[in-house]
């Protein structure tokens, strides 16, 4: 489970997050939704250890977030920007994730071949990346973040800019994770995106829970 206990964070003495909680269990996709400067990119960023919280905890599957090289090893984020080398191919950029997560040998062709097929990137592994539409690059991305088999997956807006297509593929991709077991946190403007892929929905207002709603699917 992920626990997260009341959450504060400032920036220059100004509150973003002022005393966030929530928990999420396996198999489910928690989405968090709010206005621009609501805190949803504070947020992700404390569950996903780059920044510290001033104030609460933060443990995943019984492990703190102080533990940071157990806790981060739980982990998948999935940026916004596209953190993938333009010059280099989506397998090659999938490999070098992975060695970086500390795989080797077949253990490291193992985990590449699982999150290309999870990501649904196996049909252009060998394309450069400057060389994939910006859809096929979202996927790429995603698949970079899911090396190793997190038991956390991060996605903050997995889906901007994209076509309907890879949209489409993505979410499928969300929902085939949560069915795995995995525990998904997105960060998504799309109202409809987040009403197919979440068990449940926080809103964000002036870095305070203004809302939380189940859906039903």
């Amino acid at each position: 489970m992920l626990i997260a206990e009341n959450l504060w964070k400032s920036y220059k003495r100004e509150p973003v997050l002022r005393g966030v909680s929530f928990t999420v269990r396996p198999s489910n996709v928690l989405g968090v939704c709010g206005s621009n400067g609501a805190g949803k990119t504070t947020l992700i960023s404390l569950v996903a250890s780059i920044l510290p919280p001033d104030q609460g905890d933060i443990s995943l599957m019984g492990v703190p977030l102080q533990q940071k090289g157990d806790y981060r090893r739980m982990i998948g984020y999935v940026p916004q920007n596209i953190a993938l080398s333009s010059r280099l191919t989506v397998r090659q950029n999938l490999v070098f994730w992975a060695s970086i997560k500390g795989l080797r040998g077949a253990a490291l062709n193992d985990a590449v071949e699982q999150a290309a097929l999870q990501a649904n990137v196996n049909a252009f592994l060998s394309k450069p990346v400057s060389r994939c539409s910006g859809g096929m690059a979202r996927r790429a991305n995603l698949a970079a973040g899911l090396i190793g088999n997190p038991r956390l997956i991060l996605l903050d807006e997995p889906t901007a800019g994209i076509d309907e297509e890879n949209r489409e593929l993505i979410l499928d991709a969300i929902l085939r994770l949560r069915d795995n077991g995995a525990i998904v946190l997105i960060v998504n403007h799309y109202a409809n995106e987040m009403a197919r892929v979440c068990d449940r929905i926080i809103t964000l207002k002036d870095g305070l829970i203004a809302e939380e709603a189940a859906h039903a699917f």
